[in-house]
């Protein structure tokens, strides 16, 4: 791909945005990138880019960024109906994601995971497989490195990607040889116009697969089903029901039907719990089975595959309550979920940033498991107003005080999940921020209580 001398604007200048700019710059683009952001790192960072020759505006995005560009690569951030964006479709501009540059920069073959939620812990234990097999693979994409940072790496064989559905809205020939769809529920309706439009977006990792492609598909989602007719792929089918052919749990062990039976485990095995992570779980066995990777290699990595920070983490027992943080829980699926990996009775703290979601729905996932709904931040009154009225509900400011709370509220023998249904923006950086923000009270309140973590 020949890039030299071409214009191209970057919009947004989080992690790949940065990579984005970068690589174009190698490639002889003449790189102009963009971001609202004033804030002294960003200031730092504009600093950085144009001593490596690219061209830096920071603030207002108009109009006239989109004179002369002759290609836009758009950040995940950065929603497609930004004026900016906008400007350029309307202009003919060709507008990429930066997976979409990275794509058309390597022949490397790519396994491509989405889904509303589980896409982090899939990708993580899909290349812990491939690493147990002596396959050479490089994990990237929206779990953290830049697909367009991994794809130089002359000694990796495979790219294992998670993909997000703001990067799936502006692909063009991005084609995984296998796709992985996880789960489908409300999420980003922030960022995406309404739900059908998110469900749009997710679809579109099927867009240009062909018969010699593999799509692997959670079919107890009612809407992943749905786009069956649709794929081209060929389908490896996953459920907790029983299945004629594909991955599935029988009689409770995780069972594979696919060229030969494999008895892979017993559900009661896996280290990581709950019914979503049984998704993920045969998601990765049915990836690392249709790359050639023996069921032996594949059963001793999800046994011991421990799960990934702020996912279910369990966090310290205080006075014979324990407590697990699930910050990564953003959306109202993801702690429905997340409530269904647990049979004690569950103190629940809840709370955040609205993504537009609507909490009736959190609601009717509230049952007499649930002793208590502790709500937090700026929508934790929202949430609280929508649960049952039968379900003790208190408001705490903090995520420290939400902690304090729940700790005079919970009895030895309960669970207090911190499974928040929120984004974490009113009063943190991020879901990992705000994790260790719970993490840091319930260690606080041990000391407090003359306890370690234990």
């Amino acid at each position: 791909m020949d890039l030299s001398n071409k214009r191209a604007l970057v919009v947004g200048l989080g992690r790949s945005g940065r990579a984005a700019s970068v690589k174009l710059k190698l490639l002889g683009a003449r790189v102009l990138a963009s971001d609202i952001s004033e804030s002294d790192d960003m200031v730092r960072l504009a600093g950085e880019l144009r001593a490596n020759g690219i061209d830096v505006k920071l603030g207002r995005q108009d109009e006239s960024l989109i004179n002369g560009i002759d290609l836009v690569v758009v950040s995940p951030g950065v929603p497609s109906w930004v004026p900016v964006i906008r400007v350029a479709r309307a202009a003919n501009v060709p507008i990429w994601s930066e997976i979409e540059l990275a794509y058309r920069l390597t022949g490397k073959p790519i396994i491509a995971i989405t889904g509303t939620n589980g896409k982090t812990t899939t990708t993580t234990m899909i290349g812990k497989v491939f690493e147990a097999a002596g396959r050479p693979a490089a994990v990237a994409g929206n779990i953290g490195m830049p697909l367009v940072s991994a794809i130089d790496d002359e000694g990796i064989e495979m790219l294992i990607v998670e993909v997000s559905s703001f990067q799936l809205d502006t692909i063009v020939d991005f084609k995984p040889e296998t796709s992985v769809l996880l789960n489908i529920t409300e999420d980003h309706l922030d960022w995406h116009s309404d739900f059908e439009d998110y469900i749009r977006a997710k679809k579109r990792l099927f867009l240009n697969q062909s018969a010699g492609d593999l799509a692997v598909l959670n079919i107890d989602d009612d809407i992943i089903r749905s786009f069956i007719p649709d794929i081209k792929a060929k389908i490896i089918k996953t459920s907790k029901q029983g299945l004629e052919k594909g991955i599935f749990v029988k009689e409770g062990r995780i069972v594979a039907k696919l060229q030969t039976d494999a008895d892979i485990c017993g559900i009661s095995e896996l280290k990581i719990r709950g019914s979503h992570n049984l998704d993920n779980v045969m998601a990765v066995i049915g990836v690392c089975l249709a790359a050639g990777i023996d069921a032996e290699t594949i059963r001793q990595t999800i046994k011991e595959f421990p799960g990934l920070n702020h996912r279910i983490e369990y966090v310290a027992s205080i006075n014979g309550i324990s407590y697990y943080n699930d910050s990564k829980a953003t959306n109202i699926d993801a702690t429905a979920k997340a409530l269904t990996a647990f049979s004690e009775p569950v103190i629940l703290l809840v709370g955040g940033r609205n993504k537009g979601n609507n909490f009736a729905s959190l609601a009717q996932n509230i049952n007499e498991q649930v002793k208590a709904v502790i709500g937090f931040g700026e929508a934790g009154r929202e949430i609280l107003n929508v649960m049952p009225p039968d379900i003790p509900r208190e408001y705490a400011e903090t995520v420290d005080s939400a902690v304090a709370l729940a700790g005079r509220l919970a009895q030895p023998g309960y669970v207090v999940l911190f499974s928040p249904s929120c984004a974490s923006f009113d009063a943190f950086n991020s879901y990992a921020q705000r994790g260790d923000a719970f993490k840091e009270a319930v260690l606080g309140l041990g000391e407090a209580n003359g306890e370690g973590k234990n």
